[in-house]
């Protein structure tokens, strides 16, 4: 039963993170869906925990492990090839609901197996009841400690998600296979051993494959894994086209582009000789930069293993240094020297909260300690301004220009195809006409596009007299309130109109915001009624211990990669934290014996709430990783004593109930937090209300364990 448990920690928790990954990666790198899949994980766990718990016996965990383990693999292929179920056109964006579909069926087959196969381990032990709970759970959070761990250390560093999913259903197949026999165990593992490194060896030419299929009109150039997603480098009829996600990041060559991002500033910085480059410079900006003869630029981004591919693909010159790492971490934790002359910060469309953070007030604020006193920040959107302005547009458009506002009394606009913002503290950016045409004719360079010709027509007073009435207003975009993902997707949503009325709904018309606590007191009401209620109440504890504890996990993660930059190796360390909690609390807790766990539980809770909730803004970028790690291993072992708590109610006064209705509804409520915390919650209702909301939860729940205490 031990043996088993700690399997289903790893499987579940392996065969979720690979799945989350390649779900980020084929709906064109878009987080908003990570809410949505774990929220179709988790009810899939409940419904597999409730149903097994139903069959009792019937069913063997080894042959649920067979199937587990063969279907993780596939599950990623079927994944990585999903889009192609609605287009075939490289980098089309999936529209919003069809995403919802995909993330949602996608985690339902292995979350149904994962949850069938914690009451099945279970019913393997007839008395007591709470004992086995209580160990299959202990030892499931071991198991999900070593595969968050592993998973995140390894996917996307030194094998590829494909591959480490075909390892993991390795070593669940083994563990079928393994008995107390010593030649056994030593015969299972080298087996597993030798069919790993064949899957190894294997799996590249498989990803390979798969993006034969999904990019049929291209070459490949090559297919890989990073730790922060899937790249595919493709190339026809002389061009070079990076997909990012399933996203096209950038084309070589593009003098268009590269011309915009670099020329437009440097016409108001004749004399700019240092550039921040945020972004990839290969594919045109650097060899743009080549033409000046005094200029260098220097660019920063995490993704080494595409920088040494691209090497040899598209070289560059020594004008340009790149330098490998998060540029929020890399900017927040290195000495300013010297300042630069231009920052471009090419981030690329604000999808989700990772490239949104580019676009934040705290990171203008970082920004502009980097910068020049008369430096000038450029902001590249893919936002088309030349004709009609949609309002969809407006809102995003407005929310930058907002954010600009804050942190700089000086702030440009360019309309056009390529939409520029531009910032500066103190250089004027109102320059006429005539003196940015003179400024192009002493270039060293003839530009092809961003020439005067076309300058006169593109910045016309009707031109950036519309732009400017269109961005007035506004909000800006900030860490405790989100909102320009949402407006992104408000914008893309413009080619699907079942897409449009659902994220104008979740947007515009949040009424929906009070079904969310009334239907959380009504389950309470129901809960606290009857003589019954003491055991009863169990399953409302379950409830709060999922809804509380996901939710503060998914807000931590968010604040770390926000705040401080989060690398993925960092992220290991986070997760590792929380399932370590999760470990320990159900340990200790188990050990004290049948008391009321649930009240120390509850103020454990809800201290850690307040402190992180005073704090959390208030931490150095160097000591973030050691806060919140402390914060996640607190909440965990808070919501295992809670578990036990719970158990120790409803397990020990209803004897033949099912062994998987407590484990379902704590899955329950961790479905609910998945899917509204950082979906729909956080933009519309911002952090602080947010945090609010799970202190006033966590105190009806303790009001309720107190009511109830006393009833038989």
């Amino acid at each position: 039963m031990k043996r088993q448990g700690f399997i289903l920690g790893l499987f579940s928790v392996g065969g979720q993170v690979l799945l989350l990954r390649e779900l980020v990666s084929s709906l064109n790198g878009d987080e908003l869906f990570i809410g949505t899949a774990l929220c179709g994980w988790l009810v899939a766990v409940a419904i597999g925990a409730y149903a097994g718990g139903r069959l009792g016996r019937r069913v063997r965990p080894e042959w649920l492990f067979v199937i587990g383990a063969v279907l993780i693999p596939i599950m990623i292929v079927a994944v990585r090839l999903s889009p192609l179920t609605v287009t075939d056109l490289t980098g089309e964006i999936v529209p919003f609901i069809t995403s919802i579909i995909i993330s949602i069926a996608a985690m339902f087959p292995l979350g149904l197996l994962s949850g069938w196969l914690f009451p099945t381990i279970t019913n393997r032990v007839i008395f007591p009841v709470t004992d086995a709970i209580v160990i299959v759970y202990l030892y499931e959070g071991i198991g999900a400690f070593v595969g968050g761990i592993a998973t995140t250390i390894f996917a996307g560093g030194l094998v590829s998600t494909f591959t480490l999913g075909a390892i993991i259903g390795i070593i669940v197949l083994a563990s079928v296979f393994v008995t107390s026999q010593t030649a056994r165990i030593v015969a299972v593992s080298i087996v597993a051993v030798i069919l790993s490194a064949g899957a190894a060896i294997i799996a590249p030419g498989v990803d390979h494959t798969i993006d034969e299929w999904k990019y049929r009109q291209y070459d490949i150039l090559a297919s890989f894994d990073t730790r922060y997603g899937h790249e595919t480098i493709l190339s026809r009829e002389g061009s070079v086209t990076l997909m990012t996600d399933n996203t096209i990041e950038a084309v070589y060559p593009d003098v268009e582009s590269a011309e915009n991002q670099l020329l437009a500033p440097s016409l108001y910085h004749p004399g700019a000789k240092r550039i921040l480059y945020i972004g990839r410079p290969e594919f045109g900006v650097a060899q743009l930069a080549d033409s000046f003869k005094t200029m260098r630029i220097t660019a920063l981004d995490p993704r080494k293993q595409l920088t040494s591919i691209l090497e040899n693909i598209i070289p560059i010159q020594g004008n340009t240094i790149l330098i490998e790492g998060d540029p929020i971490a890399y900017l927040t934790t290195h000495s300013i020297v010297p300042r630069f002359d231009i920052i471009i910060v090419n981030a690329g469309e604000p999808d989700g909260y990772q490239a949104a953070r580019f676009y934040s007030q705290q990171f203008f604020g970082v920004i502009n300690g980097w910068l020049a006193d008369d430096g000038i920040l450029l902001i590249p959107t893919g936002y088309d301004t030349d004709r009609y302005i949609a309002p969809e547009k407006q809102d995003a458009l407005a929310v930058i220009r907002r954010t600009l506002a804050v942190s700089f009394p000086h702030v440009g606009l360019w309309p056009g195809t390529m939409t520029l913002f531009m910032a500066s503290r103190e250089r004027e950016l109102d320059v006429p006409m005539d003196s940015l045409a003179a400024r192009l004719d002493r270039l060293d360079y003839i530009p092809q596009y961003v020439t005067a010709a076309n300058l006169r027509d593109r910045l016309n007073m009707m031109s950036v007299e519309r732009l400017d009435a269109a961005v007035a207003g506004g909000e800006p975009e900030t860490v405790t309130r989100p909102v320009l993902p949402h407006y992104q997707a408000l914008y893309r949503s413009l080619t699907d109109s079942a897409d449009r009325a659902l994220l104008h709904a979740v947007m515009h018309r949040p009424v929906w915001l009070i079904v969310l606590p009334a239907a959380i007191l009504g389950f309470f009401l129901v809960m606290i009624r009857g003589v019954r209620s003491r055991a009863r109440y169990g399953l409302f504890l379950y409830f709060i211990a999922g809804l509380v504890s996901l939710s503060l996990e998914l807000i931590s993660f968010y604040i770390y990669q926000t705040m401080a930059g989060s690398l993925y190796a960092e992220l290991a360390a986070l997760i590792g934290a929380f399932m370590l909690g999760l470990a320990a609390g159900t340990y200790y807790s188990h050990r004290i014996g049948d008391g009321p766990l649930e009240f120390p539980a509850l103020i454990m809770l809800l201290v850690a709430v307040a402190i992180f909730m005073g704090m959390y803004n208030r931490i150095g970028p160097d000591a973030a990783l050691y806060f919140h790690a402390c914060f996640l291993f607190v909440t965990a072992v808070a919501t295992a004593t809670l578990f036990v708590g719970a158990t120790n109610r409803y397990y020990g006064e209803i004897l033949d109930a099912n062994r998987g209705t407590g484990y379902a509804w704590e899955l329950v409520g961790s479905s609910i937090g998945a899917l509204f915390t950082l979906t729909l919650l956080l933009p519309v209702i911002g952090l602080t209300w947010l945090l609010i909301g799970l202190i006033m939860t966590v105190i009806l729940g303790f009001a309720g364990a107190v009511i109830t205490a006393a009833r038989a």
